[in-house]
Parts: structure tokens; C-alpha cells; sequence
């Protein structure tokens, strides 16, 4: 909880309540607030005595660079020439456009953030796809190998169908043949036997 009092004395102690998680009619998170301390701590600190040039060294001096190059007798002129009062608005004009432009800042890294993260997703995708894709394509490229030696087979197995169709063809021609030669046989051998008994007849007779 942070609280801003008004200074002591004065006619009236106003209270600026910042322990509200509300600010303007919106949500406030407190540890937004918190971590955009931690990430400003380096920038609103000073450094050590490494380099006497850096802006943010404790030794570098400010006043006298201040005093040597901004404020020139031109400017110190324009500056006194209004009351008080309108440096005053004209500082937190400058301010409420700083802030205005750093919030801006702020929140195009945070979309170039999400940005960067939802295109990296993207690829993650994309490249899963590929290599699922990859995957399909070897099986595919398998498949088409197996069928490939499936058909040499089936073109294998038709020639030799025809091969013993035509062997079974030549016997069953060859089975023919032996079967008119065994009736050849059986006729040779029923005329051999009547020429013996016609010879035995013709011996007997004499």
C-alpha cells in the first residue's frame, strides 16, 4: 500500500488512496505495478565510478552540463517570459505525453511479444505438419514398394499358371497318344495270335 499525504501543516491533509485495485474505473494489478518497478530499478539508480561519462554515474555532472549547454540567454529569456504557473502546465504536458508515448512503447514490445510467440507457434505447427506429412509419404512411399513386388509376384505366378497349363495340355496330348498306341498294342497282339493259329492249322493239315 503506498499513500501520499499532503505536507504537514497544512490547511487541509488530503489522502491519495492508492491501495485501491481500482484506478480510473479499471483494474489494477499490483504486481504489474511491482515488476515495471523491478524492471526500472537499473535506469532510475546511478552507477559506480567506471565510466564518469555515463548520465547515470553518481559523479557525472548534471548541474554544470545542464548549465553549459540548456540554458543558453535565448532560452532563459523564453523561459522567464511566462509566470510560473504556465511551466508548471507546460511540465506536466511534456510529462503526460512522455507518458503517453512510453505507455504506447510499452505496449507495442508487449504486442510484438505475443507477436514473436503466436509466429512461433505457427512454426511449431507448420514443421509438425511437415513432419507428419514426411511420415505419410515414407508409409505411401512403402506401400507403393509392397505393391510394386505384390504385382512382380502376381505377374510371377501367371507365367507360371500358363507354363502348367501348357505342361498339362502336352500330357493330357501325350496320354492320348499312349492310349492309341496300347489299342494299337492290343490290336497287333490280337492279329499275331490269329496268325499263330491260322500257322498252327496250316501245320496240322499237312
Amino acid at each position: 500500500m503506498k499513500r501520499r499525504r499532503a505536507e504537514e501543516g497544512g490547511s487541509s491533509k488530503k489522502v491519495i488512496d492508492l491501495t485501491s485495485t481500482k484506478c480510473c474505473g479499471k483494474e489494477v494489478s499490483l504486481e504489474e505495478v511491482k515488476q515495471i518497478t523491478e524492471r526500472q530499478r537499473k535506469l532510475h539508480g546511478y552507477g559506480g565510478e567506471e565510466d564518469l561519462t555515463s548520465v547515470w554515474s553518481e559523479h557525472f555532472p548534471i548541474s554544470v552540463v545542464a548549465k553549459e549547454h540548456f540554458q543558453s540567454k535565448t532560452d532563459l529569456d523564453l523561459i522567464g517570459s511566462v509566470d510560473d504557473l504556465t511551466r508548471a502546465q507546460f511540465m506536466q504536458v511534456c510529462a503526460a505525453r512522455l507518458l503517453c508515448l512510453g505507455r504506447y512503447e510499452e505496449l507495442k514490445a508487449r504486442g510484438e511479444a505475443e507477436r514473436k510467440k503466436e509466429e512461433s507457434k505457427e512454426v511449431q505447427k507448420s514443421l509438425e505438419a511437415e513432419r507428419k506429412l514426411q511420415v505419410v509419404n515414407e508409409q505411401l512411399a512403402l506401400r507403393d514398394k509392397e505393391l510394386a513386388e505384390l504385382k512382380s509376384d502376381v505377374e510371377g505366378l501367371k507365367g507360371k499358371l500358363e507354363r502348367l497349363d501348357k505342361d498339362k495340355t502336352d500330357l493330357e496330348a501325350r496320354v492320348v497318344e499312349l492310349a492309341v498306341e496300347k489299342k494299337e498294342a492290343e490290336t497287333s497282339k490280337e492279329n499275331h495270335g490269329y496268325a499263330m493259329l491260322e500257322i498252327g492249322f496250316k501245320r496240322a493239315r499237312k
